[in-house]
């Protein structure tokens, strides 16, 4: 393979060229960790060009940690009204936000002239563009203190940017396929997605740059922003807060590293989608670097599937600026704004349970329906060393989001007069604004000898949450066409009308600590306590109330090295989540306990022999309690003794048998299944013990390979596979299992590469989502790519 490199340190290119084939192994072990986590062995790293940070007497097998491992800010913008207006000025932070973007912009800032111990730029032959497990690249999503998925006691999927390159994950839901047993799908606006045996929102949640936030979390559409996606498995509240029961899905925005770089994506496919992606990055002087990426998607068909009328447009931008005056103090500043605007497709209607392929392209939503969220990110971050041993870190960070629905909803198939019977005409609005602050203070001494390091935080935020909406959503008696729909435009005899607006505070404080009890075996431990008040005042009646909530999460866990690239641990956690979502929660709920989920986990994570690949095995069992569901003996009444659990396997696998051939294979095998739960079916209780939740494949696998056929040619090929899923909980109806595969073609062509590609080669037609048991979210049927991606 041949990789045009941009001028990179000496130290770089030494570390680099010393991981090849020709250095022992274990100089090839180290330096590829090293490289991995942008530390540099005798020298400062190609990745670091800002001056050493405030940890840098930090160790790893003698290496150097590097200033690159901070974590990076997010991003706010103003939105608009639930009629499509601007939002009025009320609050300055919106005003604010242009001075933001524009002074994250790098075109204004002049560039630094090359150091003199830089090289000229090069041309590296070997396997730069090799896919791995990201097993040595530093990760926020698993530990405070910004560990690796090998020093992590648990599973952490990393899929960065190269990879989601070479696989053509433009969206979201794509670059979700490529985490292991992870089966993701559209639902009423979101990439909702199914791990470990639970698919629920609530168990489920995302975070951007680290912050997790209460509320109904809107996913973003586009990749071509962010750095790379951490997928982090098994309960996760001691990190991230209420709601990580059985995982969290973590988008890591392209940070201000000083880098030199000007990234661009070009991409048009068979549905009209015109992709384009610009990115700019480097540093001006010596004290300040700077990062600004916009990119942008319209397309014909693709809102939420390749159905008739589902155009949309999205747009993202994102920046940041990080002032470095001295070496103990860097202080960071980022802005983030993403619209996404489209006309929505909310699924196919089943005819006897089965999909007819006549109306796969058929959209049964009105002519008008709509999906559209605006959101803006914020953040400020501060981090001081007062020694190479202590330091601190301060971050605000404030959310603004709107979101807005008024589509029909539901659709049943109607045997008797072959029609489609619609319902749920829905009109909604999410008004929300996030403000918050983290402190933490981090130590890394040497208590007896051994390695320990500790931390303690504190995280306390307000959400503000206002829902309008037209229920009880009545509207006219309304059925189109089975095969040939005339769509009509959204009607409804509900007024739209303030509903409620929440207030919620949440305070929390937690510790960490990684002791090193010998020198291949480490022990973790995580505890965080949160406390929750909610205030929610009724805007149509005289339902306000007031609640509150405490509860602890807590993790324990032991690493090993068996071999200095073979790693064993083990882990045990605990988990809470709300039992309804907290911002929306009604008068009847109030009185609701916190849910508990708990799990036990144990691997292994390995590096091949010589650097050919890298591989992870991981056995699980959770076991969440208290759920909602209704009572055996009353089904009229809701209650709080539902149990639901799973257990599994999963494993991942590298292997790069030379520099032209990398191959990937993963899979999952799990058990799912209620334990205790009740349904109300007429009147009378059911219970659904021993059926496997909707949604939830209990097999999945995927294969990933690409052959360097040339210097300038290289070919790959996915093959995804996704096992039956139940569409309700009763089990009585399914969706099929499917496989689909992908190949492409890419080609070296002025100074980037330009990819053909083919996605769902044989043209399946397969369900990826239920909508209630009448109705399921078609995939992408075949369809065709071309784009030329770059980076100067």
């Amino acid at each position: 393979m041949r990789v045009d490199a941009q001028p990179i340190a000496k130290g770089f290119v030494h570390a680099r060229l010393a991981s090849g084939a020709g250095a022992p192994a274990g100089a090839r072990r180290c330096r590829a960790r090293c490289a991995a986590r942008r530390f540099a062995c005798g020298t400062r790293s190609r990745r670091s060009a800002d001056p050493p940070s405030a940890d840098r007497g930090a160790r790893y097998r003698g290496c150097a940690r590097s200033r690159r491992t901070q974590k990076k800010p997010q991003h706010f913008a103003r939105r608009r009204t639930r009629t499509g207006a601007p939002m009025s000025a009320r609050h300055p932070i919106r005003r604010a936000l242009p001075a933001l973007l524009l002074t994250a912009v790098g075109p204004a800032l002049p560039q630094t002239p090359v150091p003199q111990n830089v090289l000229e730029p090069v041309v590296v032959e070997g396997d730069a563009l090799r896919r791995d497990l990201s097993l040595d690249a530093p990760a926020a999503s698993g530990s405070r203190f910004e560990l690796t998925p090998r020093e992590t006691p648990a599973s952490l999927d990393v899929i960065d940017a190269q990879t989601m390159a070479e696989r053509g994950a433009t969206t979201s839901e794509r670059a979700l396929q490529s985490a292991v047993g992870v089966a993701s799908g559209q639902c009423f606006g979101l990439t909702c997605f199914s791990m470990r045996g639970f698919s629920g929102v609530l168990s489920l949640p995302f975070a951007i740059d680290g912050i997790r936030y209460p509320g109904l979390a809107m996913s973003p559409r586009g990749t071509f922003n962010y750095e790379r996606i951490e997928v982090i498995k098994g309960p996760s509240s001691v990190l991230h807060g209420l709601g990580a029961v059985t995982g969290l899905i973590n988008w890591v925005t392209r940070a201000a590293d000083g880098r030199a770089a000007r990234d661009v994506l070009l991409s048009y496919d068979r549905w009209n989608t015109r992709t384009v992606g610009l990115g700019l990055g480097g540093k001006a002087g010596e004290t300040i670097a700077y990062r600004a990426d916009v990119s942008y998607m319209a397309a014909d068909k693709g809102s939420a599937g390749f159905v008739d009328r589902s155009d949309y447009d999205y747009a993202h931008a994102s920046g940041e600026v990080v002032w470095s005056p001295t070496a103990k103090l860097r202080v960071s500043l980022a802005a983030q704004y993403l619209v996404d605007d489209g006309r929505w497709y909310f699924g196919t209607p089943l005819v006897a349970g089965r999909i007819d392929e006549r109306v796969r392209f058929n959209n049964y939503n009105v002519e008008d329906g709509t999906v559209r969220k605006e959101i803006g990110w914020l953040r400020a971050r501060l981090a001081y060393a007062f020694s190479p041993a202590l330091r601190l870190t301060n971050e605000t960070y404030a959310n603004d989001e709107n979101r807005y629905w008024r589509n029909a909803e539901t659709y049943t198939y109607n045997a008797g007069t072959g029609r489609v019977d619609r319902t749920d005409f829905l009109w909604i609005t999410h008004d929300q604004r996030l403000i918050g602050n983290r402190t933490e203070l981090v130590s890394d001494y040497r208590p007896f000898g051994r390695r320990n390091r500790a931390l303690i935080g504190v995280d306390v935020s307000r959400n503000r949450h206002q829902r309008d909406n037209n229920s009880p959503f009545a509207a006219p008696a309304s059925s189109v066409d089975f095969l040939d729909p005339v769509p009509g435009l959204f009607a409804t005899t509900s007024p739209f009308l303030p509903v409620r607006r929440t207030e919620l505070d949440q305070r929390a404080l937690y510790v960490e600590d990684l002791f090193d009890l010998a020198a291949a075996t480490k022990a973790s431990a995580s505890l965080r306590r949160d406390w929750l008040a909610l205030d929610s005042i009724d805007l149509r009646a005289s339902g306000s109330f007031e609640r509150s909530w405490r509860g602890d999460s807590w993790r324990v866990g032991v690493l090993h090295d068996l071999l200095p690239n073979v790693t064993l641990y083990a882990q045990l956690g605990r988990a809470l989540e709300p039992a309804s979502q907290i911002v929306t929660l009604t008068p009847t709920q109030r009185n609701f306990e916190l849910t508990p989920a708990r799990q036990a986990e144990a691997g292994v994570k390995a590096s091949l022999p010589d650097g050919r690949g890298e591989a992870t095995f991981a056995v699980y069992n959770i076991v969440r309690t208290n759920m909602l569901t209704r009572d055996p003996v009353n089904p009229t009444l809701t209650v709080q003794i539902g149990e639901q659990s799973s257990r599994g396997v999963e494993a991942d696998v590298v292997w790069r048998p030379n520099s032209a051939w990398t191959v990937e294979i993963n899979g999952t095998v799990l058990d799912a299944k209620f334990d205790k739960f009740t349904e109300n079916v007429g009147g009378s209780p059911v219970s659904r013990a021993g059926n496997v939740p909707a949604d939830v494949p209990e097999r999945t696998a995927s294969a990933w390979l690409t052959w360097q056929a040339a210097r300038a040619w290289r070919l790959g090929s996915g093959v995804r596979y996704v096992g039956r899923r139940a569409a309700n909980n009763a089990n009585t109806v399914w969706m099929d299992a499917y496989t689909v595969a992908d190949a492409w073609l890419t080609y070296r062509l002025l100074a980037g590469e330009a990819t053909v590609r083919v996605r769902n080669l044989a043209d399946r037609v397969y369900a990826t989502r239920s909508y209630g048991a009448s109705q399921v979210i078609l995939g992408e049927p075949r369809s065709y790519e071309i784009s030329w991606r770059a980076r100067f």
